[in-house]
């Protein structure tokens, strides 16, 4: 296994920073900042933040209502929070200037070196994550999952012992502004399109990922899926060490995991066999086989014993609004996939079920919806709700799917329950994210749920119980 070297001096040159956005990544970047000694500016172009009073009492000068583009002269180092794209006139003007930026995680990593295992991806970054650091945890780790998943990365690496392990999902925009993070072992899930509201286009998105083997160095391994051609491009171009691969549904060629005889069979240097049956998981879908199998692959080629690998799968739970049974009433199963933000994560929702009731939109994120319309061959009927429900409207019309839009998710859900038949799911599969009516995909999922929950048990459907719809 290998042990990334700390930088003898990480902050070379570094005398003021500018750290844009008071979040929890922002504010652990600046705290960690401080502490090397570095004077740091805060910013963010809201007039008022919970956090600004804390943050200004112990150190740090906090702007608020600024434009960060006003404080970058002077700057050696910005560092952005995840909201803010590479084309956003601060970043423009650093580059002009020649001030680095790096992201929280690149700071991080650079501070304070740990051992580190990554994930990033369109879907399924925050189950493998889990999946990942319970199968290290299983083998005798100190495992500590962070980045996009609960801790900031920076105050993750602070506080972690030497001997641990970090285990860290990471998002394109953290990736996109790294140079020296360092996982010996990086797994890129999928790439679909998404956040081209951000990246300029798919092929920058992709790139952003990818990033995330950028400093590997021999002894080093990049995880890819064997699955997705645009992944498979991606480590067979960018990734300078080893390449693995992983399939939830068949066979790899070389080192990695896949299917075989109805089992997750691996073969990596350190193991060469059976992993577990596929009847043994506690999650019968096929994108729950593919972050299986991921996390698998990168907890055999990070050493944990094979025996440490299987027992954390069996009893891996994913979270909540992932694929969630909410409530079974006459005969309708109500699932909660509100995680599925985008088309990618939709579609494989989609798939799930053999008869649906599809509760779907949100705010699009410049992603065009209507790849989803090969995905609809289960869907009798969909409820639409948000600013992408005329979009995915026009979607349901042209694959022939009747679609009604709902003014709110509780009206979305009495509306798809009167529609649901016996042996139907009532599906929660947005494709979009959730700040057009939500404060974030939890919440919806949540109300969903209660939702759900209000409705009686002898709700019909139209036409009577069990009529045709």
């Amino acid at each position: 296994m290998t042990t990334p070297d700390q930088p003898r001096t990480p902050l070379a040159g570094v005398e003021r920073a500018l750290v844009i956005g008071l979040g929890a990544s922002g504010a652990a970047a600046a705290r960690a900042l401080r502490d090397a000694g570095v004077a740091v500016t805060m910013v963010d172009d809201r007039p008022d933040h919970p956090a600004a009073a804390e943050l200004a009492d112990s150190g740090i000068e906090v702007a608020l209502g600024v434009a960060p583009v006003q404080r970058v002269d002077g700057a050696d180092l910005v560092v952005p929070s995840p909201g803010v794209p590479e084309h956003a006139p601060v970043l423009v003007r650093a580059d002009q200037l020649d001030v680095p930026v790096w992201s929280e995680p690149e700071l991080g990593a650079r501070l304070f070196p740990r051992r580190l295992l990554a994930v990033t991806g369109t879907n399924g970054k925050t189950s493998t994550t889990e999946l990942l650091a319970a199968m290290l945890r299983a083998g005798g780790l100190d495992a500590r999952t962070c980045g996009n998943i609960g801790v900031p990365f920076t105050a993750a690496a602070a506080e972690a012992p030497a001997d641990a392990v970090l285990v860290a999902e990471l998002s394109s925009f953290q990736l996109r502004f790294v140079q020296q993070l360092r996982p010996e072992v990086g797994v890129l899930l999928n790439l679909a399109a998404d956040h081209l509201d951000w990246h300029p286009s798919l092929a920058a998105y992709g790139e952003a990922k990818a990033r995330l083997w950028h400093a590997q160095q021999p002894g080093d391994w990049a995880v890819a899926n064997a699955r997705d051609p645009l992944t498979r491009q991606l480590a067979e171009r960018l990734a300078p060490a080893g390449r693995a691969h992983f399939d939830g549904a068949g066979a790899v060629d070389g080192h990695g995991v896949g299917v075989r005889d109805g089992a997750l069979v691996a073969d990596t240097p350190a193991f060469h066999g059976r992993v577990v049956a596929l009847d043994e998981l506690p999650l019968d879908a096929p994108h729950h086989r593919a972050n299986v199998a991921a996390a698998a692959a990168a907890a055999l080629l990070a050493g944990v014993p094979a025996d440490a690998v299987a027992g954390a799968a069996r009893a891996y739970h994913p979270g909540r609004h992932r694929l969630e049974l909410v409530a079974e009433l006459d005969g309708v199963r109500y699932v909660d996939d509100s995680k599925a933000t985008n088309v990618h994560a939709a579609a494989a929702a989609l798939h799930s079920a053999p008869s649906i009731v599809w509760v779907a939109g949100g705010l699009a994120k410049g992603v065009d919806l209507s790849a989803l319309a090969a995905d609809l061959g289960a869907v009798r009927h969909a409820v639409l709700i948000g600013t992408a429900a005329e979009e995915l409207a026009g979607v349901c019309a042209g694959a022939g799917v009747p679609a009604q839009i709902a003014d709110s998710i509780e009206d979305a859900v009495v509306a798809a329950a009167r529609q649901a038949r016996p042996g139907d799911t009532v599906l929660l599969a947005p494709a979009c994210a959730s700040f057009d009516q939500f404060a974030g995909y939890a919440e919806r999922g949540e109300r969903f749920a209660a939702a759900v929950q209000a409705l009686r048990p002898t709700t019909a459907p139209e036409g009577g119980h069990g009529g045709e719809a």
